[in-house]
């Protein structure tokens, strides 16, 4: 048996070794056709580079264009995409649209058409960094920009006041992964690719706010349990202060124009207007926190009610109802430019006498 288990091995290690060198003659003979591969490539293009600058020299329109294009690279930084604006001239006009043909050939060049443009075009063009899509270029920048800012700023939330561009990127880019996840199309230069999809995973993009939403200060008021209280905390204002004009001193302590001596006086402006909010449902019947007493109470402090809908405002009486309105017109003329002699008040309220 042991015998025949060695003559067994001997055969499997003969097997072996044979198999061996016909692996190291096929990866031999696999080296050296891609040697060859190697030197025929670099022939093709070497003779490609031959006929492509032997073609640009040739005096035709497509030539013409692509050397402008050329010449905008070198003074616009390296740009080839040619954005045009209202106060363009005539000629980059021009060459913004024959780009954009450019690129429209491209795509029925890869779909087999190829009579609009040919691969030695499109090869010079590449050298010269052409972008074919600008949708996908654009996407490729912002992510760029979008990486460089998080290595800075430890966070993809971009305040819009700080990068508007950026910040729009990233809350397009959270929108359409929200209507991809809700099953929703999306146009193409906003769409998630799996590929668009793994890049901003790469960086762990966090696709919902990671900041948290701003806490506001809360000036909400209870008037069920803190009536008493900011009753007596207005009283202390007037007290302080001789008026009740609560909300034009709030500004004035926002603006920093001047500091309250408590600070639970920023509460009253809200104070006052929900009460006068309930004045109104007092007056009409309804259910309201006031009564007569606390009506009464905010009167005496000098609180200024809202006249009822139905009471005549302030100087509405026609002249017949109120013979005297005129006068008191012309005597407060007379008081406001300065005019308070006893001649001048006379003259005001003299009335005409018709000569009969």
């Amino acid at each position: 048996n042991n015998e025949h288990n060695n003559s067994l091995i001997d055969q499997a290690n003969f097997g072996l070794e044979a198999a061996k060198a016909e692996l190291d003659l096929h990866e031999a003979e696999l080296q050296a056709a891609q040697s060859r591969y190697n030197d025929a490539k670099s022939r093709y293009e070497d003779a490609m580079q031959r006929y492509l600058e032997a073609d640009l020299l040739r005096v035709c329109r497509w030539n013409q264009m692509y050397h402008k294009l050329v010449q905008w690279k070198e003074d616009h930084n390296g740009d080839t995409l040619v954005q045009t604006s209202k106060d363009s001239s005539d000629d980059v006009k021009k060459l913004a649209k024959w780009v954009q043909n450019q690129r429209v050939f491209y795509k029925y060049f890869i779909n087999g058409d190829t009579k609009h443009i040919k691969q030695h075009r499109i090869t010079a063009l590449d050298n010269l960094g052409f972008v074919w899509n600008v949708f996908e270029h654009q996407w490729n920048a912002n992510f760029e920009d979008l990486k460089q800012y998080y290595a800075e700023k430890k966070t993809f939330d971009v305040p819009k006041r700080e990068n508007s561009k950026l910040a729009t990127f990233v809350l397009t880019m959270r929108n359409a992964m929200k209507k991809r996840k809700e099953g929703k199309i999306l146009q193409k230069d906003v769409a998630l690719t799996e590929e668009r999809i793994n890049k901003l995973n790469s960086i762990n993009f966090q696709w919902g706010l990671q900041r948290p939403p701003r806490k506001l200060k809360s000036t909400a008021i209870n008037l069920l349990t803190d009536y008493d209280q900011l009753y007596i905390l207005l009283a202390s204002f007037k007290e302080e202060y001789g008026h009740l004009k609560v909300s034009k001193m709030l500004q004035e302590w926002i603006k920093g124009e001047s500091e309250p001596s408590n600070k639970e006086y920023k509460r009253l402006p809200t104070f006052v207007a929900a009460i006068k909010k309930e004045h109104d449902a007092y007056r009409e019947g309804k259910p309201s926190i006031l009564n007569d007493e606390r009506v009464a109470q905010l009167t005496a402090l000098g609180i200024k009610w809202k006249k009822p809908p139905n009471e005549p405002r302030k100087n509405t009486r026609s002249k017949e109802e109120d013979p005297d309105r005129e006068t008191r017109k012309r005597r407060k003329t007379c008081e406001e430019e300065g005019d308070n002699s006893e001649d001048a008040t006379d003259v005001v309220v003299q009335e005409e006498v018709p000569n009969e």
